[in-house]
């Protein structure tokens, strides 16, 4: 017999998906959180688990009492009543709102309120054959906790497989959000680390059960890839399965589309299609298919199509439609899309012209080089003294996140110098 559990990274509920296309948005509550979180329990019940396990930042924020309050209700309501528990943990995000809203939802139990470890004994009955754990949980006493959480830890943590439910910063000492490290975390001894607060997932299975779950679903495009709860199975006094589903109703993805030696705006419609045909074969092959794949899309090869050549083949981004290669039921939309291609006749070619498209074509050289090569550092701490010397610029000031490092400074400079040099060569064509 098998112990059961689903585990629940973060659910935002609150959050509704942004950059759908127009034909879309009235429909954007089918795309949310909410909607990921009402497939989550529908699925734990199928599943048959003894308990769902919610990693922190259930709720965006404390805005969100009221839209959050009747959607966990519901949702704990029919896991009761299949005779499944749901314990919760509280993040950063949630850390005002969670302890008040779980109060209000019978059979739902919060887990080491005000930042005290709290044990509980899962399983040992007749729907887990006799197979046991003991799960332990910390809640953010603060929006704000600078120490480890995992200093507090008491010595006796029980007997059978251990786990840990905790939302935390890995890794990243300064952090403001419960930093641990990954070597406190596997001193703990525990079977497994179930994670929350880091929204891209981490590569878990049976054999490396610990780590962030991800966002159940991707609240915006900068969060790509497949997203949903596990399914956790011990039995044997230890963890046998660890499956992630992808039931997410909305998912995000960045794919390259390679248009090297096309000619023609029918030739990238023709390589798009095949890639997206790609696409559909990778999500259609169970029965978590999202509805709605939002798309990042990535021109890549050696061609000398422009963007002008190019914008007519791509869809525009204000409408949906069926992904090619499935039955219809999964739609796809563009979100953006960018050009990386290079000029078919070789840069080194191009280098040895004494004009501006041949300068342009030795600065990207330059790029190519070694990070630790001295022409290549002066050009990219030439090209940053001169964006911090225009912070007031209004594009400039818009850009969200820290200030860019040195890498992503030469993908902006290789993007637009490849921009730049195919209008030099399209002009000359023409």
């Amino acid at each position: 017999m098998t112990l059961k559990l689903l585990a629940v990274g973060d659910l935002h509920l609150g959050r509704r998906p942004t950059r759908l296309p127009a034909d879309r948005v009235a429909r954007a509550d089918d795309y949310s959180p909410a909607e990921a979180w009402r497939r989550s329990v529908d699925l734990a019940i199928r599943e048959g688990v003894e308990a769902v396990l919610l990693a922190g930042d259930v709720v965006e924020s404390r805005y969100d009492y009221f839209e959050a309050l009747p959607r966990l209700q519901t949702g704990v309501a029919a896991l009761a009543r299949a005779g499944i528990q749901t314990f919760v943990v509280s993040g950063n995000h949630d850390v005002n709102v969670l302890p008040p809203l779980i109060d209000r939802v019978p059979n739902a139990h919060l887990l080491g309120r005000d930042g005290q470890w709290e044990a509980v004994q899962l399983g040992g009955n007749e729907r887990s054959g006799g197979q046991q754990a003991t799960l332990w949980g910390w809640s953010f006493p603060a929006e704000r906790v600078r120490h480890s959480p995992l200093a507090q830890l008491p010595a006796d943590r029980g007997s059978g497989p251990r786990l840990g439910l905790l939302h935390c910063d890995r890794d990243q000492a300064d952090s403001p959000y419960a930093p641990v490290t990954s070597e406190a975390l596997r001193d703990t001894r525990f079977d497994a680390w179930l994670l929350g607060h880091i929204h891209q997932p981490d590569r878990l299975d049976g054999h490396n059960p610990s780590g962030y779950l991800g966002s159940v679903v991707g609240l915006d495009a900068g969060e790509p890839g497949a997203r949903g709860p596990w399914l956790i199975d011990i039995a044997d006094g230890q963890i046998q399965r660890f499956e992630h589903r992808p039931l997410a109703p909305l998912r995000w993805d960045r794919i390259d589309v390679d248009i090297g030696g096309t000619t023609s705006e029918g030739e990238v419609v023709q390589r798009l299609n095949t890639r997206l045909e790609a696409l559909a074969r990778v999500v259609d092959t169970t029965d978590d298919r999202p509805d709605l794949m939002g798309l990042r899309l990535r021109f890549v090869g050696d061609c000398d199509l422009t963007e002008t050549d190019i914008e007519p083949a791509v869809p525009k981004p204000n409408h949906s439609m069926g992904l090619p290669g499935v039955d219809g039921s999964i739609q796809w939309f563009v979100e953006s899309w960018r050009i990386d291609t290079r000029p078919v006749t070789p840069l080194s070619r191009l280098a040895e012209r004494d004009d501006q498209p041949g300068l342009l074509a030795r600065r990207l050289l330059v790029l190519e080089r070694d990070a630790a090569d001295a022409e290549r550092l002066a050009l990219l701490e030439a090209a940053d003294r001169h964006l911090q010397g225009m912070p007031g610029h209004a594009g400039w000031s818009q850009l969200p996140g820290p200030w860019p490092d040195r890498q992503t400074l030469a993908d902006w400079l290789r993007e637009s110098g490849q921009n730049a040099l195919r209008a030099m060569l399209a002009q000359e064509r023409n």
